[in-house]
Formats: structure tokens, sequence, C-alpha cells
């Protein structure tokens, strides 16, 4: 199964950061429907474009390849050469799937893990440094190599020195392969045939009527004129396997599965109670596909029962067309439930949502049908002020005050505005919370602060609230603040004291008084 380029392979082979793996899982697509249809393997099988006579074939497996059944083939041409080509579509939504698994599965075997863009089934893996916890190369790409031979899928493992390299290598083979030296995997890409690499079927059809066959009759090519004669992408193909093009690893994480789950702590077995749990989750789902520009296609709803076999009741719920109706998908939970027999009770429930591209009018709709219901709001705040008084709910207000304590207000509440969804930050936001006036903690001078500041601390606590800590573990400061030269000139060094616990005061120093204050709390 596994083959190395080198009779006496070395331990540390691994252990440099510049080595990359391949994993090529060819017809990646064709695979996934040959496990669907396991009566196809061993038949010349191919997965089309669309499901029409005249639709070109996109993946072919070996046996096709061997008969002369080649990509790009009409469906009615390819039938013509061996007539029992089975061929079938996938969908994007299968494929996406299946290739973010897949995406996910690598992710155990490497940190850094890349899927290709264009052909997919072909991933890039960062083999560097993993000698602590891989082995050996051979061992690390063996063990990858078995687990997709486990599921059923057929893929060619190699651990080289460039993508271009690694890929061309892993397309060629269906074990694994591991070069010692960039001059091996070099050579052994020469001896690649054409037909192996991702070329469009117009350029490889070019090439093979040239009398091309493998990759180095290709290198042997002039590079003037390449690309005008067969294109930009056989151009940057023939420079990357020469070494003269950047082409790092970029990799990038699967994306997060649209799931929900919740464990009750009694067995539920009333079907509108279970309905509410499952809405609950139902709106942050769907939130997060408006996002991505996406709209469910399938709802699939797994309920574990509190019987003694912990039965699993498993069904899928797909709407008419992709949609972000919530309304619409509650509906359809409910008439799924009343069919339901839930004596024994519910103990889990797990939500999957399969996603899919949303149509404009799903998005659209989503839009005009915000979650929050601002006049519900405002009838919600005129019953708290028929009951507590006019003044029971206010919001804040900028104010120009020189002042911290000047420089906010408050004002009824007349009505709401939609909210705006905040900008995306690098770190939390930090609240403050400020005293209605600064309290006066005790006299001093300003190196108080420097020399001993657990006083300040000692003397800010509050009789019932948390302590803080006995010592200081930052402080920062001072920020001089100065003004109202009109009036009476207020002069404050303010400064931040950080205890152990992470509890941080907001204190100033007010010079013509010798005395600290405590002016409010951030957290």
């Amino acid at each position: 199964m596994a083959r190395t380029a080198s009779p006496e392979p070395r331990a540390d082979a691994i252990a440099h950061t510049d080595r990359i793996a391949c994993v090529a899982l060819p017809a990646f697509p064709l695979q996934l429907v040959l496990r669907r249809e396991p009566d196809w393997r061993g038949q010349p099988a191919a997965v089309l474009g669309e499901d029409n006579p005249l639709s070109p074939l996109l993946w072919v497996n070996e046996t096709a390849l061997r008969l002369g059944i080649l990509p790009g083939m009409r469906y009615a041409a390819a039938l013509s050469v061996d007539h029992r080509l089975h061929a079938t579509t996938v969908s994007d939504a299968e494929r996406d799937q299946a290739v973010a698994a897949l995406h996910r599965h690598f992710l155990r075997y490497s940190p850094r893990v890349e899927p290709s863009p264009d052909d997919p089934g072909v991933f890039w893996l960062d083999a560097g440094g993993l000698e602590r916890v891989g082995g050996t190369p051979q061992q690390w790409a063996a063990r990858l190599w078995r687990s997709l031979k486990r599921a059923q899928l057929v893929a060619g493992v190699t651990v080289g020195w460039s993508r271009f390299g690694s890929c061309c290598l892993s397309r060629a083979h269906r074990e694994v392969l591991v070069l010692d030296t960039a001059a091996a995997e070099l050579a052994t890409c020469r001896r690649v045939p054409l037909s192996r690499l991702d070329l469009a079927p117009a350029v490889r059809d070019d090439l093979a009527r040239l009398g091309l066959a493998t990759v180095d009759d290709l290198l042997r090519l002039p590079a003037s004129g390449l690309g005008a004669r067969f294109g930009a992408g056989t151009l940057r193909l023939v420079q990357l396997a020469r070494g003269l093009g950047f082409d790092p690893l970029q990799p990038s994480l699967p994306p997060e599965p649209v799931r929900a789950e919740e464990r009750f702590d009694e067995p539920e077995n009333d079907a509108w109670r279970l309905l509410f749990a499952i809405k609950r989750h139902l709106h942050p789902l769907l939130d997060r596909l408006a996002d991505r520009q996406q709209a469910v296609a399938l709802l699939e709803l797994e309920l574990t029962l509190g019987d003694r076999a912990a039965t699993q009741l498993k069904h899928g719920l797909r709407p008419a067309t992709p949609t972000l109706d919530a309304v619409l998908l509650a509906e359809l939970v409910r008439l799924r439930l009343e069919n339901l027999d839930l004596k024994a009770g519910v103990e889990k429930m797990v939500i999957t949502i399969e996603p899919a591209a949303a149509p404009p009018e799903a998005l659209e709709l989503f839009r005009r049908r915000p979650r929050r219901d601002l006049d519900a709001a405002m009838r919600a705040v005129a019953r708290v002020r028929a009951e507590l008084g006019d003044r029971a709910v206010a919001c804040a207000e900028l104010r120009p005050g020189h002042l911290p304590e000047q420089s906010y207000g408050w004002r009824e509440v007349t009505a709401f505005a939609t909210p705006v969804p905040p900008a995306a930050v690098a770190r939390p936001l930090l609240v403050r919370r400020v005293l209605p006036r600064p309290r006066p903690l005790l006299g001093g001078g300003l190196e108080l602060i420097r020399t001993n500041p657990r006083r300040l601390l000692q003397a800010a606590a509050v009789p019932g609230a948390a302590p803080f800590a006995d010592s200081v573990l930052r402080v920062h400061g001072p920020f001089l603040l100065a003004g109202g030269w009109w009036s009476s000139e207020v002069r404050r060094a303010y400064h931040y004291l950080e205890d152990e616990r992470g509890r941080v005061l907001w204190v100033f120093h007010v010079e013509a008084e010798q005395r600290w204050y405590l002016h409010g709390f951030v957290e």
C-alpha cells in the first residue's frame, strides 16, 4: 500500500516545515454516487452536468477511462463508446456537504488544510513539524489513507515538496507516496500522463494531437506563446511545474454545521412544548443562514426517546423552495409532531439544517419580517409607565458637557429606532459604570497612587459588595482633564486601578483639594 521514492526514508523527513501533502480523491462526486449505487462499481460510470443526453461528462471512473470515455465528452457520444455507461447528477449541496465533512476530517491530521476551490476532492495539508505527533511521513500518510479506505473512498496521498508536485502525483496513483527530496518529486512528476492533470478538455485534446503525453513533454515546450496558444490556465500550470510561480498553502476552516441540540431535564411528551423548544432554536439558526446568503433546503429533526431502547426518530422536512420563513418551517414541524407517538417522552432533540443558496425573494422576506416588533416594545413601555410612573423608563443621550458626569443625560423614551448591528471588533468591548456623583475616598497627594494604591482599594470597598483583592495588579494613568476656566476651573488626574481578580476602578485626584474620588467601575 505505501511506497517511497527512497530505499531508506529518514525518520525526521516530515520535520521540515516546507513539506506539503496532497490528498486527491479522483472523481470525488462520482465516488459519492458509487457509495449510493454500489452496483455500479467495476462498471463504467460518470457524473453529468445536467440530466440531458447532450450534457458533458464532468467526472468518469477508471473503468470508463480505460474504455476511452473522457471528461468533457457528451453523454450520447460516451454511450456510443460503451453502452454500459452509467451516469447521473450530483447536487451542489450534496457535494459541498461532503467536501466540508472531509475538510473537518483532515483537520485531525494537520492543523492547516486547504481544499481546492476548483476541483472537489483535492486537499493540501501542511505536513511539516508533525513528527512528534504523527511519526514518520509514511506512518502519518498511511493512517490518513487508511481512514479514507474505511470510509469506502479511493484516494492518492503524496507527501512532497511543492503544491503542484504533490497534487500531480496524488492524481496519478491510488496509494501512499513519500518523496524525500524535491529533485525526486520533480523527476517522478515528469512521468505522469497529462490525462491525470486538471486540464480543460479542449487543451487536453490539442496536446494529444501534438503528440504530448506526459508532463515532461509539456515542460519541454517553449514558454513564449504557451499562454496564447493553450490559455492562461495551462501557462500557470507549467510555471508551477517549473517552480516559477508563488503558490503558498492557503489554509481555511470548514463552515460550521448549522445545527442545534438540546437535552431535556425530564422526558418531554407534549408536542406543543416541544414545538416551542424547536422554535427557540430555529430563529438563531435562520439568522446565521441569512448572514451567509443561504436558506433552508432541508430541516432534519432527530428525537431521542426516553424508552429503554433510546429509540431515535429521524425526520427530514423539505420546504417547496429554500426559505427563511420561520412561520412556514414551524408549521411543517408542527404537522410532523402531531403524527408522532411521544408517550415515552423526548430526552434529546437535534436540529440540523441543510443550506442552499437563498433566492432573492427569501432574503427580502427575511428583511421585511424582523424579529423585533418595535410597536410591541412601545406598548410594553406604556404598561411599565402606567404601573411605576412616567419616569420609570428612560434612555441615555449625549450632551455637550465638559466633565464626564455632565457629558450624558437621561430622557423620556418616545420611540424605538431599528437597531443597527455593531461592527465587528477584534476584542470584547468594556463597559464603564459611572456613579451618579463621584464618591470621596480619602485625602492625599497624587503620589499615593504609586506609593500605596492598596489604600484606595480599601477605601472604595462597599459593605455588602464583593471585596477587592488585597494587592493592585496594574495602574494606568494619569489621564489629565482640565477646563471650566470660564466659571470655576477643574483639574483632575484620572487613573485605572486593576486588582488581581480583574476588577477595575476608575478614580481621579483633585489637585486643589488634595483628595481622591471614585468615579465608577470598568467591566
